[in-house]
């Protein structure tokens, strides 16, 4: 059973500096285009007018948002509004390091920060805005797509975004190594989350921090639930493996990582509870990245390590 908490016991205060962030991503700081251009070009990718070529096969056995568009973040563009399947979840996820886990936010700063999984980008634009050099990616190429148009269309040059599976992330010989990842609300929905965090663990420079949440289950021992995609089939999206706090743990120790917290910020090893704003059932990670680790390949999917 998970450890009984109330909001009075999460101080958030990180979240009016990201609320006013936010707030500069307004149309009148606008920099390419006007303000009717780019509420029609938003409408347009929400009314799934963009044609954009997917790396996914387009059939009834994908997840909704591969088959056609859905805005993952609210926003306030000043003289428009767009809902997002998310809410104001952005902000909630990035407070939780903040105020609970002991990231500075002044600390991301000038540093070359990876996103993974940004969907429609509003993790990505708070990074972005606090200085960082910020990487995106997403596997499904609309959303990469939306989040640079609309970067370009405030003139944001510090972020790059690109439709780029998790298990494609490579080091190539020009290539920046990470500062920080962060990879919020995806874990769970690989069939390989070992594979996947040795993948962004090879593209961090050592000591590099990784910032982790996810759908979990409440227990004390190491295991998943198994939900796998026909389960939730016609809902919001697929999940495969959904860890316990434990097994969260251990997946970042067995891929890498030492410095290792796991919790809900209130409590270690424990998920979130109802009174939470993310929701309940949400557990929180951050780790370091050794300087090297020599994984055991007895099973693994990939030889390339």
């Amino acid at each position: 059973m998970t450890k009984s908490y109330s909001v009075d016991d999460l101080n958030f205060l990180s979240v009016p500096l990201l609320q006013r962030l936010l707030g500069e991503l307004q149309v009148d700081h606008l920099k390419l285009v006007t303000p009717s251009q780019f509420e029609e070009q938003i409408n347009r990718f929400i009314r799934n007018e963009v044609d954009v070529p997917e790396n996914l096969p387009m059939d009834p056995n994908q997840r909704i948002q591969s088959l056609t568009f859905h805005w993952g973040h609210d926003h306030d563009f000043g003289s428009f509004k767009v809902s997002g399947s998310l809410g104001t979840r952005h902000i909630w996820l990035l407070s939780r390091f903040f105020d609970h886990f002991g990231l500075d936010p002044a600390s991301l700063k000038q540093q070359n920060v990876l996103d993974v999984g940004c969907y429609t980008g509003g993790v990505s634009l708070l990074l972005a805005k606090m200085g960082a050099e910020v990487r995106a990616i997403d596997e499904v190429c609309k959303y990469s797509r939306a989040l640079d148009y609309v970067c370009s269309a405030f003139g944001l040059t510090n972020v790059t975004a690109e439709c780029r599976s998790i298990y494609d992330l490579e080091l190539k010989e020009a290539d920046v190594r990470m500062d920080a990842v962060f990879c919020l609300g995806v874990i769970y929905h690989l069939s390989d989350p070992i594979l996947g965090l040795r993948r962004m663990f090879n593209v961090m420079k050592p000591g590099a921090l990784i910032c982790l949440e996810s759908m979990a289950v409440q227990a004390e021992s190491r295991i998943c639930d198994y939900y796998g995609p026909s389960r939730r089939k016609g809902d919001f999206g697929w999940n495969w493996y959904v860890p316990s706090p434990q097994t969260l743990y251990q997946w970042l120790e067995d891929t890498g990582f030492e410095d290792i917290r796991v919790g809900n910020g209130v409590w270690d090893f424990e998920v979130t509870a109802d009174a939470d704003p993310v929701g309940p059932n949400r557990c929180f990670a951050t780790a370091r990245r050794k300087a090297t680790h020599s994984m055991c390949q007895a099973g693994l999917s990939s030889r390339v390590l």
